[in-house]
């Protein structure tokens, strides 16, 4: 305990008897100014400033953790980044990739079928003309019932690439959505925990079976983009408050965040520190420091480390707690140390073994 402090209480204790030396108001010549009462003013601030000061000390001056779930919130995203509505998106265009490929292998077999018996019939036709004009003329007629037909067929096939999937494309897409719902159920599982999975798989499982019905029952393409964008809306709302109620994601801090993280740490302690230096003097901030380069290196630790929401939340407040209990048996210690002071001070009132220490 610094000196300093004790003499203020030697300092108030000598002026406390000066107080109760000096003679009454009713004693004192009426023209006089009472010394009581210039001894008051003089004093009374300074007494009511210390015992402002002993009421603070009886405050503890570390309430919470440093570093708090909000602090660490800041920086790790609650939001899901996956999307449901990507999913179907995804497996909406697989099946209408399918579907043209289908019907372009289709429309190619068709116009190989009609072009061969267009020349066939060419053949025919030509071997039985008479005459050069009229070869030339069979010939013009077939080029021109070519090209008419390839025009048709080549309309014929880019409506076709959009038409909807058959029954057995639409069981094929369903079992191919299920064994994707499959593997994103076991990426949320490690990403937001086995219990975020399991309130999971109902959602999946209604996503497939909206999907399947929409297969079954639109009448063209537009129809089926929009039941599927709606679908995947109202999956990624159920999605999203899942996580947020269930969720227990995986930490991984950037070592930017975990710098800020730490700058933040440090700036609350400095605060602690000030506070300690105001109340108990310079000695007391550096065994404040003993107490928080521990916690401070436990906490760098815990946060370079890649763990669950709640495993990394819980165990930095068990780090807080006790760094708050040390602070605050550091300050029962200075406050104990303070009242010996103060009774050595009220049996020396001379101050010379305070001093003399």
């Amino acid at each position: 305990m610094k000196i300093q402090n004790v003499s203020w209480l030697c300092f108030v204790l000598a002026g406390c008897m000066l107080v109760g030396c000096t003679p009454k108001e009713e004693d004192v010549h009426p023209k006089r100014r009472s010394s009581r009462t210039e001894t008051l003013k003089r004093y009374m601030p300074k007494v009511q400033a210390l015992r402002a000061q002993a009421q603070l000390r009886a405050t503890p001056i570390v309430q919470g953790a440093l570093l708090t779930e909000q602090d660490l919130k800041n920086f790790v995203s609650q939001t899901p980044q996956e999307n449901l509505s990507s999913y179907l998106k995804s497996q909406q265009e697989t099946l209408q990739q399918e579907v043209r490929s289908s019907a372009a292998q289709q429309a190619t077999q068709k116009t190989a079928e009609q072009l061969d018996a267009l020349r066939q019939e060419m053949l025919g036709a030509l071997a039985a003309a008479s005459s050069a004009e009229e070869w030339k003329a069979q010939l013009q007629t077939f080029a021109t019932r070519y090209a008419n037909e390839l025009n048709a067929l080549a309309d014929t096939t880019q409506a076709e690439s959009w038409t909807l999937p058959t029954a057995a494309q639409s069981r094929t897409s369903r079992e191919n959505l299920k064994k994707v719902g499959e593997t994103l159920l076991s990426d949320i599982e490690k990403k937001y925990g086995p219990v975020c999975a399991q309130k999971m798989k109902p959602v999946l499982a209604k996503v497939g079976d909206d999907y399947w019905l929409v297969l079954s029952s639109v009448k063209n393409p537009e129809e089926l983009a929009q039941a599927l964008e709606k679908s995947g809306k109202e999956a990624d709302a159920a999605f999203e408050k899942i996580v947020a109620q269930y969720g227990d994601p995986l930490v991984s801090l950037s070592p930017e965040s975990i710098a800020a993280l730490k700058a933040r740490l440090i700036e609350s302690h400095q605060a602690v520190e000030s506070q300690f230096e105001k109340l108990y003097g310079k000695d007391a901030v550096l065994k404040t420091r003993t107490i928080f380069e521990p916690y401070l290196t436990k906490a760098d630790t815990l946060l370079q480390e890649n763990g669950r929401w709640s495993e990394t939340t819980a165990r930095l407040e068990e780090l807080g707690s006790e760094y708050r209990q040390a602070i605050t048996a550091l300050q029962v210690a200075l406050n104990e140390e303070l009242e010996q002071a103060i009774s050595n001070a009220a049996s020396n009132p001379t101050g010379k073994e305070v001093a003399a220490n």
